[in-house]
């Protein structure tokens, strides 16, 4: 008895798949997530069929969409493991975590409010962003140890929320000094 490699995905597969996940981030984002399989099948220019063959219900294209939102988020953290330096690990992924523009912000947090299994993915793929970074920074007693996962993910979300550059910059520098444990 042999085994046998899964096959690859007919190209067509692959281009259908990828069209439905962008008819999707494209309708969400300009009328919500709200939309019917067969008007996110529709724009994307295929059948309700064939979305079914690439996705049994419309919670599972939101947690693919998810994943591909958080896809830049990821190489951030990949990035910050890669620093030897606890709070520079730490600096990176609370500055450039929010990898997202504000569109996909704001589309990444509708669709974590479409489903409880969304939310929970979510929540999921914040954690996995900032957990490790913060618990090295803690290990090394720089981040305070009453702040959490949950408290970091929400300044993050609060100082990239600054209007400018400028303000941005300066609303993390100052974020990170009470994120810090004080020097003794």
């Amino acid at each position: 008895m042999t085994a046998t490699s899964p096959r690859a995905p007919r190209k067509d597969q692959v281009r259908n798949r990828r069209r439905l996940l962008d008819a999707a981030r494209l309708a969400f984002a300009e009328q919500g997530p709200d939309l019917s399989i067969e008007a996110i099948a529709r724009t994307a220019g295929v059948g309700a069929t064939t979305f079914y063959r690439h996705f049994a219900t419309k919670d599972d294209l939101v947690l693919q969409l998810l994943e591909d939102l958080a896809r830049g988020a990821g190489q951030v953290a990949e990035e910050a493991a890669a620093i030897a330096d606890d709070w520079e690990a730490f600096r990176t992924v609370f500055t450039r975590g929010c990898a997202l523009d504000d569109a996909g912000l704001r589309l990444f947090d509708a669709l974590c409010k479409t489903s409880p299994p969304a939310a929970e993915r979510g929540r999921a793929l914040t954690t996995s962003l900032i957990a490790p970074v913060a618990e090295r920074a803690r290990r090394s007693g720089q981040l305070r140890e009453d702040v959490t996962v949950e408290d970091v993910a929400a300044l993050m979300r609060m100082a990239d929320s600054a209007s400018t550059p400028r303000q941005r910059e300066s609303a993390h520098e100052v974020m990170l000094a009470g994120l810090r444990t004080p020097a003794e």
